[in-house]
């Protein structure tokens, strides 16, 4: 009776430890869906930008109360987060930010549930145009009928481009459509940014200098015009 008690308690435990030793099963990871758009996708520097999206699991229930990391990106290198806004019971987020150059912002979703996936989502580009000025401008006609100008250009903003090519344009009388007869690159004089050009042109009419800008980092500016007879 003894042996018998004795084999069935060893049964009985070697079942326990076989029992034991099979792994749980593994927990599901359920995908996360994290959307983001940008308010504008073209703003004068300074100017703010609204970062948005929505937060859901995959049957689309909203992830409340998530933490969203923003980044600014540019050339495809992500900084650090700007804004952390938390995602509220519909699974919305939104942060207001001031890009300081064009690029695009990355949202990302660093789940602390190891059921649900992490996610991220990439704005479009946004257009950040710093401004520029034509300071100062004047033409004058020598008395070879040679027309000639100088004037300064400035950027009072955080970016100043290189190089700064400067159009010296004219219009005649009734037609109002410019015409570029020369080009010149501005040069640091030490105080500003200066430019001097020349043309032959026989004929009276309105002249200016102009910038025509960088098409995602600098505006435009046309000079104060200046009628030469």
């Amino acid at each position: 009776m003894i042996i018998r008690k004795l084999v069935i308690g060893t049964i009985a435990a070697a079942a326990l430890l076989t029992a034991g030793a099979v792994p749980a099963a593994a927990t599901e990871v359920q995908p996360s869906t994290l959307t983001t758009t940008s308010g504008s996708t073209k703003i004068d520097a300074g100017k703010t930008v609204t970062i948005s999206g929505k937060l859901t699991k995959a049957d689309a229930t909203p992830i409340a109360g998530a933490e969203v990391g923003i980044s600014f990106c540019f050339n495809g290198f992500c900084g650090e987060h700007q804004a952390k806004p938390v995602t509220d019971a519909a699974g919305v987020y939104r942060a207001t930010l001031t890009p300081i150059r064009t690029g695009n912002y990355h949202a990302g979703f660093f789940s602390a549930d190891p059921a649900i996936a992490n996610s991220g989502a990439d704005t479009a580009k946004i257009v950040v145009l710093h401004p520029a000025k034509l300071t100062s401008f004047d033409a004058v006609r020598g008395a070879d009928k040679v027309v000639f100008a100088s004037g300064t250009i400035d950027f009072p903003g955080q970016y100043t481009a290189y190089p700064i090519t400067v159009e010296f344009q004219y219009f005649s009388l009734g037609t109002h459509r410019w015409t570029t007869v020369s080009t010149v690159d501005a040069a640091w004089n030490g105080t500003t940014w200066a430019f001097s050009m020349s043309a032959t042109h026989k004929k009276p009419g309105v002249w200016r200098a102009f910038y025509a800008g960088a098409p995602e980092m600098f505006h435009s500016a046309g000079s104060d015009l200046v009628f030469v007879l």
